[in-house]
């Protein structure tokens, strides 16, 4: 009969760490920037401005819901805010909007 395998030592559970969630900052979220680009680049007026609003908001409240306090939060979604802003800077002087 072979020997039994070796027990290995449990590890604690991630789940079980206490320690705060960062999320990948929003701003480096390439795709999502130049999705909203694209989108806000398409839109005119109250559309545009209403979807600008929830896009922000969206991004809030994922940022708390990861942990972050209200100040992270606020200064992520301006970083994000300045990202998109420069994809449609971008856009503008390649001819794309």
């Amino acid at each position: 009969m072979p020997s039994p395998a070796p027990v290995q030592p449990r590890r604690p559970s991630i789940a079980a760490e206490t320690r705060p969630v960062v999320p990948f900052p929003a701003e480096r979220r390439t795709a999502h920037v130049r999705r909203c680009a694209g989108e806000l680049g398409e839109l005119n007026g109250e559309e545009a401005r209403r979807y600008w609003q929830k896009v922000c908001r969206e991004l809030a409240d994922e940022m708390r819901k990861f942990g972050s306090c209200e100040n992270q939060a606020r200064e992520a979604v301006f970083a994000f805010q300045d990202e998109v802003q420069q994809e449609l800077q971008r856009k503008h002087a390649a001819g794309g909007v």
